[in-house]
């Protein structure tokens, strides 16, 4: 853990959640040394929480204002919000509690991927990457995604906003979700026409940056790459350090941490963890409620006014197919009687490609990283050339060396003392989907990425390549750099670079679009969120998002589910 004071911050979440009593919080706090330090407000906010929610649990109501179906990075946000409100708010996380040293370490976080704490659901072999089997990384634990992934702070352009409200998504542009932005950012830099301070999120770039991080932003001044002194403020082509959701403390701002462990003392609000929503309940056109599984057996739960699906991009879209929302005719097929037919349920999958990756062996042995690096601390947005989008594609520095089996096998095997620069492409055209296995809830819904799958998504992935090894060539880096390993002296021609890509590319874990806004026949949600044809359901993720942001979809979720708070609050 990075010190004394986030190691009592844990063990008062574990308080706070009502998964530690107040008498074994302090034998644990007083066995560890950590009385000294105890702060009275924060634990008697955790006690008096804790005692709440132990409470709320014991008697869990029959009926709710509002259910909201998943604690991840825009779920914490909804029902934290709409706790201040004095509504009654049950939401359900089918994961457990976010207290694992891996959560609150960002030096660490990769150990999440793949682990207990990630979905770790398979993608359907990809037949342009080879028809290669691997995994799409999704937290399953409170504050989701905002409590595994590796803590990039990146909103996207203008412009990803902008096309959002051209193509039907009234009061999504820019304009419209920069002051959600702004009022959630506590940004080190200060405030200013794009960033906000005093919010529950802080933001901020490597104190300490690892060698390679200055190393590699002199590369891309040697290529003609501007550098930005702030990512986000705007977000445009260039290089610099990467913004990071990281606290003062150095330890990780989750999306649970920031809006939902603060009013867990609210005895209107309760929190159920490792429970499962099987179906959402409909009278007629109204959703009226959900059907879940618990520690305790299978139980039904009313909502007087909405159900909120803020399960993420996969399992909301499998949860609203599951409850009879989706292509008719599919769901009759699986014996799921249709409540409403919108076709666009599960459509217009999206993500981020990324490529693992063109590896360098350290010049040396690699220094140890501070317990609040996150081993991501510099990136370079640029254009493929392709077409003309000016930040099509992502070269982003990773501080280990990193390759999947596929490519090392056919380049070499990275490493021990390396770093990466992995190129991305952050502006797909490729589109898949995801489906129901069964109508069983049991079964993981079968996700189709169709990653590549277009010509111009290859062309442009390879120009990234191309781009990560003339970076790794330049005169900057030769203090850290011996030599390039992967794909290395194997790799001489176009095609030899077509073969990594296909190789070496996987999923960046950035799934959108499976519930996106819009008024077309393929839009699932309206521009409040309300699910098209149907009252009282709303859905709340990164599933809305019509098309992609240029860069990692983590401070969006939170802004989706910030703004979501505000319409439901508004509609009251």
């Amino acid at each position: 853990m990075p010190n004394a004071n986030e190691r009592m911050q844990v063990l008062l979440d574990r308080v706070a959640s009502g998964r530690l009593s107040r008498r074994r919080f302090l034998s644990v706090a007083s066995a560890a040394g950590l009385t000294p330090g105890l702060s009275p407000a924060m634990s008697d906010h955790a006690f008096a929480a804790g005692d709440n929610q132990a409470a709320n649990q014991a008697k869990l109501g029959g009926a709710y204002d509002y259910i909201v179906v998943g604690a991840g990075a825009s779920g914490s946000i909804v029902a934290g919000e709409l706790s201040k409100t004095g509504a009654k708010v049950l939401v359900i996380e089918s994961g457990g509690a976010d207290t694992a040293p891996t959560i609150s370490n960002p030096s660490i976080w990769f150990y999440n991927v793949s682990g207990p704490l990630d979905w770790n659901l398979p993608i359907a072999p990809v037949p342009q990457l080879n028809n290669r089997k691997f995994n799409m990384a999704l937290g399953h634990v409170l504050g989701g995604g905002s409590s595994i992934n590796a803590m990039v702070w990146s909103r996207g352009l203008e412009r990803d906003y902008d096309a959002w409200e051209a193509g039907g998504a009234k009061g999504w542009g820019f304009k419209d979700v920069l002051p959600t932005y702004k009022a959630q950012e506590d940004w080190e830099g200060g405030a200013n026409q794009w960033r906000g301070v005093g919010g529950p999120v802080h933001i901020r770039i490597p104190g300490d940056p690892h060698p390679t991080a200055p190393a590699f932003l002199e590369a891309a001044r040697q290529m003609g790459f501007p550098i930005i002194d702030d990512m986000n403020g705007p977000m445009r082509a260039g290089a610099g350090y990467i913004n990071m959701n990281i606290a003062a403390d150095g330890s990780r701002v989750s999306a649970s941490r920031a809006f939902l462990q603060p009013n867990l003392d609210r005895p209107n609000l309760t929190l159920l963890l490792n429970s499962t929503v099987t179906k959402v309940v409909f009278e007629g056109d109204r959703a009226s409620g959900v059907e879940l599984v618990t520690a305790d057996g299978a139980k039904s739960v009313r909502a007087s006014r909405e159900v909120i699906l803020a399960s993420g991009t996969i399992h909301s879209a499998k949860l609203l197919m599951l409850s009879g929302v989706g292509d008719a005719t599919q769901l009759r097929k699986l014996g799921i009687e249709p409540v409403a037919n919108l076709p666009g349920v599960g459509q217009n999958l999206q993500d981020h490609v990324l490529v693992s990756g063109v590896v360098y062996q350290y010049k040396g042995k690699m220094p140890e990283r501070p317990a609040d690096s996150n081993a991501v601390e510099a990136e370079i947005y640029l254009s493929s050339g392709v077409d003309g989008h000016p930040t099509d594609i992502n070269l982003v520095l990773e501080q280990l060396p990193l390759a999947t089996p596929e490519a090392a096998a056919r380049f070499g095997a990275p490493p021990t003392e390396g770093f990466t620069i992995a190129p991305a492409l952050v502006q797909p055209t490729s589109r898949g989907h995801v489906r129901l296995a069964s109508a069983d809830w049991r079964d993981a819904p079968i996700i189709e990425g169709n990653h590549l799958g277009t010509d111009r998504d290859l062309a442009a992935i390879v120009r990234a390549i191309e781009a990560a090894r003339e970076l790794g060539n330049k005169a900057a880096l030769d203090g850290v750099r011996e030599a390039e390993v992967v794909p290395g002296p194997k790799a001489t021609s176009r095609q030899d670079l077509i073969d990594f890509a296909r190789t070496a590319s996987a999923s960046f874990g950035h799934a959108v679009g499976t519930a996106k806004i819009g008024t077309g026949a393929d839009a699932v949600v309206d521009s409040e969120l309300h699910v098209h044809g149907l009252r009282g359901l709303r859905v709340a993720d990164a599933s809305v998002m019509p098309s992609i942001i240029s860069g990692p979809t983590n401070a969006p979720a939170f802004m989706i589910g910030g703004r979501a708070a505000e319409l439901i609050k508004a509609a009251r």
